[in-house]
């Protein structure tokens, strides 16, 4: 038997990172960043797999006091898994005209603004009261994106295809947070009802900014 099966063996109480993210009740890639970061105890078996101890990970879940980053992890796991989750259907499928409408330039930028949206996101889900400061970034990035789309030739109807594409992937990650999170019916209204409010904003503001730029440019 070699050493990693034998830890296994000799300690049962040593859970995979898959177990211990369910566990925690968030998603494996949140667990691995906490654990990269120093945040959880991990151990690395020769082979390189994390293990995390069982009683480790109960106590830290019994403290009265714990760490910010762990009283509210549904941001960040959904986050986490959102942004999985939009690479893996961007592979699957052909590449939209939305994305293949911009050069190269123009696509990291749009990536930049993904990014950015992804981490408004994920801040406005973890803040306990609604931040008009988040909504007003994402007005901004809705007139740039808007601008890009001008530029390019894209219809206003062409351009809403990518945040519609965005909004569909990043609810169905949200319905899927009671599994993958262990949310309850209250945190996942909470949680779409945030998601919602930055996706009207951004469609909105989208289409105001996208009849400016059209109106300018052809004057």
């Amino acid at each position: 038997m070699d050493q990693e099966r034998l830890m296994t063996a000799r300690e049962p109480e040593w859970l995979t990172l898959s177990e211990a993210a369910d566990l925690l009740g968030v998603h494996p890639t949140t667990l691995r960043r906490w654990a990269d970061n120093g945040d959880i105890p991990v151990k690395l078996t020769p082979g390189g797999h994390r293990r995390f101890l069982r009683r480790e990970l109960l106590a830290r879940m019994q403290r009265d006091d714990p760490p910010a980053h762990l009283r509210d992890t549904t941001g960040r796991a959904w986050g986490d898994f959102a942004l999985v989750e939009t690479r893996q259907r961007l592979i699957r499928q052909p590449e939209p005209l939305w994305l293949t409408a911009f050069d190269a330039e123009h696509r990291d930028e749009k990536r930049e603004l993904g990014r950015r949206l992804m981490g408004l996101v994920m801040q406005h889900i973890s803040a306990p009261d609604d931040d008009s400061h988040l909504l007003i970034e994402a007005k901004g990035i809705a007139a740039r994106y808007a601008h890009n789309c001008v530029q390019a030739g894209l219809s206003a109807a062409q351009g809403l295809e990518a945040t519609a594409f965005f909004r569909d992937t990043t609810t169905e990650v949200a319905l899927q947070m009671p599994h993958l999170a262990a949310l309850g019916g209250d945190a996942q209204m909470r949680l779409l009802r945030k998601l919602n409010q930055v996706f009207n904003v951004v469609q909105v503001s989208f289409i105001e900014y996208y009849e400016a730029f059209s109106d300018r440019d052809e004057r």
